[in-house]
């Protein structure tokens, strides 16, 4: 008989049939039970580092885009700052370019792992796998805080731009 539950829920359920039946001998397969509490551990472990690896690859990856949209559009910053754009506002003004490339990606990122999660439980279950959109806010906020961060180190590039050198062509 397989119980489910803690130590002493099994305990408990082993004494009621021993009582009920006494012919019985009940005992606990705790080698069984501990293995799969040690697989289930090293599973969570290897997702929490993937889902690590993850984030920090997509981090550096929204970093270079970034690094690549200042360099792409200096000109652009240099004569907003030449025109008197205070560095809060070039700031404010990238930091929401990458808050909306952020939610972008978390946007097109739920809906692409919701369908290959239902095309994972079709083919490999046979069943269908039902949407969370209660963690949907979660990711969403996750992103945004990625791309966030990513965008610390192109805004101090911004930072020091200097709007003469760079209008002059140098």
């Amino acid at each position: 008989m397989a119980v489910s539950g803690s130590i002493d829920q099994v305990s408990a359920t082993i004494h009621s049939l021993q009582r009920v039946l006494p012919s019985i001998e009940a005992r606990p397969v705790r080698q069984i039970i501990e293995g799969e509490a040690r697989v289930l551990g090293k599973m969570r472990s290897t997702l929490l580092a993937a889902a690590i690896l993850i984030i920090l690859t997509a981090a550096l990856c929204l970093l270079a885009t970034l690094i690549g949209w200042v360099s792409d559009r200096r000109r652009d910053f240099a004569i907003m700052k030449a025109l008197g754009a205070s560095a809060a506002l070039i700031n404010s003004f990238f930091a929401a370019e990458a808050a909306a490339l952020g939610t972008v990606g978390a946007v097109l990122g739920f809906a692409l792992g919701l369908g290959i999660a239902a095309w994972i439980g079709r083919v490999n279950f046979h069943g269908s796998v039902a949407p969370r959109l209660g963690v949907f806010p979660v990711i969403l906020a996750g992103s945004v805080l990625v791309a966030l961060l990513s965008a610390i180190v192109p805004i101090s590039l911004l930072q020091r731009l200097q709007p003469a050198n760079i209008l002059r062509g140098e």
